[in-house]
């Protein structure tokens, strides 16, 4: 699932290619993603409306128009690929935003990922509630807070409604950078270990997002992700730092890696 290094790396180029642009036509493939609307109208709602700007929320896109804000949420995958020339849809293809210059932006093969068009000023009524991890905001007393004091720490990071953005696999890099098992509980971390976690939190997202992402991950432009995983998926594998076999297992029914070795 796209988390906020791609919705972030999304959001850059998709700033570069589609603000200023006019709608001309919108083309509802698959109307189960449209969540607040009929698929009709989806489209006349947003045909005519000019693309202001395009803003990130958590593992959100928001896009920003007069009377409108569209709210593409990531789910279990998606890919919002900006085009040149507006393709012929097909099977893959669930909306298709056609511009007055001819250009589009198809958004493909989304599992799960949904549509809100809220009106201007009422988007935070489908806003994740947790604190952004790389804004201002997120002090280190502000992360001691939103850790809480109980469960383990990987599902602390994975909570949207304390921290928005973060989910299962940049909580696994966060928690090798931070040298910290993903099964640790949030009761047993020293003060010295949250503030280890909170300096790993916001350097391992601000790498990832100069790098584009995971490597999995293209941009609107077609650009993959470059950021080399530390542990996600790397199960068997030597870890980057000891060479000790990476161990893979489930925590709470979700994929879990670690390094036995760098990680208590």
């Amino acid at each position: 699932m796209p988390e906020l290094p791609e919705v972030e790396s999304a959001r850059r180029s998709l700033a570069r290619t589609v603000v200023g642009k006019r709608i001309a036509r919108v083309e509802v493939l698959r109307p189960v993603a449209v969540r607040t609307h009929s698929a009709r109208a989806f489209s006349r709602a947003l045909a005519g409306e000019t693309l202001a700007g395009v803003e990130r929320r958590g593992k959100a896109l928001w896009f920003r128009l007069k009377r409108w804000v569209l709210v593409f949420r990531y789910m279990l995958w998606g890919v919002v690929r900006f085009r040149r020339r507006a393709p012929e849809p097909d099977r893959g293809t669930t909306v298709l935003v056609t511009f007055s210059d001819g250009s589009a932006l198809e958004f493909r093969e989304l599992q799960l990922s949904t549509f809100h068009l809220v009106p201007a000023g009422r988007e935070a009524e489908v806003a994740d509630g947790g604190i952004e991890p790389l804004s201002p905001a997120l002090t280190l007393a502000a992360f001691r807070e939103a850790l809480g004091r109980r469960g383990t720490v990987k599902d602390a990071l994975c909570a949207q409604d304390r921290l928005a953005g973060i989910g299962n696999l940049w909580a696994h890099e966060i928690l090798f950078e931070a040298r910290l098992r993903p099964d640790r509980t949030v009761g047993s971390l020293t003060p010295g270990e949250v503030e280890t976690l909170y300096r790993a939190v916001r350097e391992t997202l601000r790498k990832a997002v100069r790098a584009g992402g995971e490597p999995d991950f293209e941009d609107a432009l077609g650009r993959k992700g470059r950021y080399p995983l530390a542990v996600y998926g790397r199960a068997g594998q030597p870890c980057r730092v000891c060479g000790t076999a990476i161990v893979g297992t489930r925590l709470h029914g979700r994929p879990s890696f670690f390094c036995p070795s760098c990680q208590r």
